[in-house]
């Protein structure tokens, strides 16, 4: 009896050692296979941020090089007796509404470095000298327009970031600088890249190349720089200002945990940054990890080498996630991928991505159409037009058919703004191009050039006649007053059309035309269109 006895407590002790060593391989392999997950849902979402980040990147480079374009644009149209006569500046650039709606102040410079005209009005009797700051000295050394380094401006005492371009008469000497600022308080500026922002806590964040500070949720750090606030830049903070571009985890100047992405833009050497809390990027995986603990108890009969194999097979879903986010990041995946149908915590986990993922197209979509479409009248803006006219030129040679550009002017616009004011002037640009849009097909390109000039591109007519009543549309569509802040306005317009087959001109001269028919449009009067035939003598039509 006493035998039986001790095989059965040796029994009972093995089942128990037994039951012991299964259970603590159960732990460890389930703990193990839970960090081996928890690092690749790391790696994902390093990706997914690093993808954000460069259609970000992307977006800046593309605004910074169109406004770039503006001021270099409006600096070309500048005439030869406002660069002659600098006290001329200020009505110039008080005129020219594309500007201030691209910038929030611009300035004119003289070479000694005073500032001479604003369209932000200056405290009479206030000098304000700049030729001190770096990005002046840098545009008269090179006679070549900068971007400058993050600043205070002396004008507004808000940070700025500042694009000269600088004014050359014909003898090759610098009269004045043109210059437009960005208001770095303003959401208006870079306000579209928070919605890229990850997760609900998680920010966006943008210093340069130096260390300072452009964009940060906390306004107070603005224009600082990160290695010389108190306890210095933060080790990835540091890192990626030495060139280091991807996502590590690490710790926040706060003291937060989180993943931390970085990415430089092209033009200026900007660093856009994200902050993604690893509370908050792990909350799905931490909500799944008992569950997770179950499954793994259910399969514990398999021993080891069969629990493997289980933790495996649940890990394809997140090796797929991987793959997709993968893809994404090289343009070769769809989006689509994310939106599974299993009904299983992996399953909630896809589709958590594909919202976050529809997110960021969304964002990234309406960032372009704001980069083509003019702010202001909501029509197609210079850079639109600059690619519709490639293709319009490309579709009309290939099917041997006409093509038609008007360049459209509002009659005495100047004496509106300087009468009404600037606000008035905005309302008649409006209402303008509302009825500019109404008078032409839905298949026509409207575009508003800058300021009051417009263009429209007209493609598949097939009569010379049809130029002429082109013209006339136009023209009747601005025949009835236009009712201004209780003002009846008679706003007219000066067409010019360049019209006819492409194999005859090339395509800079079908522009060039077309403007010079703008031109002889103003000179019979205004309130007409001249039309430019290519392949029949030119002639004047007046409304």
């Amino acid at each position: 009896m006493s035998s039986i006895r001790k095989f059965t407590s040796l029994k009972t002790r093995i089942a128990i050692v037994g039951a012991t060593l299964v259970l603590l391989s159960i732990v460890v392999i389930t703990a193990t296979s839970l960090v081996l997950a928890r690092g690749k849902m790391r790696d994902i979402l390093g990706a997914e941020q690093y993808a954000t980040l460069t259609g970000a990147a992307a977006y800046i480079d593309r605004d910074i090089d169109g406004r770039k374009v503006l001021l270099q644009s409006i600096a070309e149209e500048i005439p030869a007796d406002v660069i002659a006569d600098t006290s001329r500046a200020q009505q110039f650039i008080s005129s020219r509404t594309g500007l201030r709606e691209a910038f929030s102040n611009v300035i004119a410079i003289d070479p000694s470095g005073n500032i001479i005209a604003s369209v932000n009005a200056i405290k009479s009797g206030d000098t304000v000298n700049v030729s001190e700051r770096d990005y002046f000295r840098d545009t008269v050394s090179y006679h070549e327009g900068v971007v400058s380094a993050p600043f205070k401006s002396k004008l507004t005492g808000k940070p700025v970031v500042l694009m000269t371009q600088p004014v050359i008469d014909a003898s090759g000497r610098l009269r004045f600088i043109l210059a437009g600022s960005l208001d770095l308080s303003s959401t208006r500026i870079f306000g579209q890249l928070q919605a890229l922002h990850p997760g609900k806590t998680g920010y966006i964040w943008l210093l340069a190349g130096d260390g300072t500070i452009i964009l940060h949720p906390d306004t107070n750090r603005i224009l600082r720089r990160v290695d010389r606030e108190q306890g210095g830049a933060t080790e990835s903070t540091a890192n990626a200002l030495g060139g280091f571009e991807g996502w590590t985890q690490g710790m926040t100047k706060s003291g937060v945990e989180a993943l931390l992405t970085y990415r430089r833009t092209r033009t200026n050497d900007w660093i856009i940054a994200s902050v993604y809390p690893v509370n908050e990027a792990f909350e799905p995986f931490d909500q799944v990890r008992g569950q997770a603990f179950a499954t793994a108890l259910a399969v514990a009969v398999f021993a080891g080498v069969m629990g493997w194999l289980g933790v495996a097979r649940l890990l394809r879903p997140l090796s797929a996630l991987q793959r997709h986010v993968a893809n994404l990041s090289d343009d070769s995946g769809d989006i689509e991928a994310f939106n599974v149908q299993r009904q299983d915590e992996f399953g909630n986990l896809s589709r958590a991505f594909f919202e976050v993922s529809k997110k960021r197209a969304s964002a990234e979509a309406a960032l372009e159409m704001l980069a083509m479409t003019d702010p202001l009248t909501g029509l197609s803006n210079r850079r639109m037009f600059d690619s519709a006219m490639i293709l319009a030129y490309a579709r009309a040679e290939r099917s041997k058919g006409m093509l038609a550009v008007a360049y459209i002017d509002i009659d005495h616009f100047k004496a509106i703004n300087d009468s009404l004011g600037h606000a008035a002037g905005d309302l008649v640009l409006i209402e303008f191009a509302r009825r500019l849009r109404s008078a032409v097909r839905i298949t026509d390109t409207v575009v508003r050039i800058a300021g009051d000039e417009f263009t429209v591109i007209f493609e598949t007519f097939t009569d010379h006649s049809d130029s002429d009543a082109l013209g006339r549309k136009i023209v009747d569509a601005m025949a009835s007053p236009m009712t201004i802040e209780r003002h009846e306005l008679q706003v007219g317009a000066s067409i010019g059309i360049c019209a006819g087959l492409t194999e005859s001109i090339p395509m800079a001269d079908f522009i060039l035309r077309a403007d010079a028919a703008l031109y002889r449009s103003k000179q019979n009067g205004r309130g007409c269109y001249f039309v430019d035939m290519t392949d029949t003598v030119s002639r004047r039509v007046v409304a």
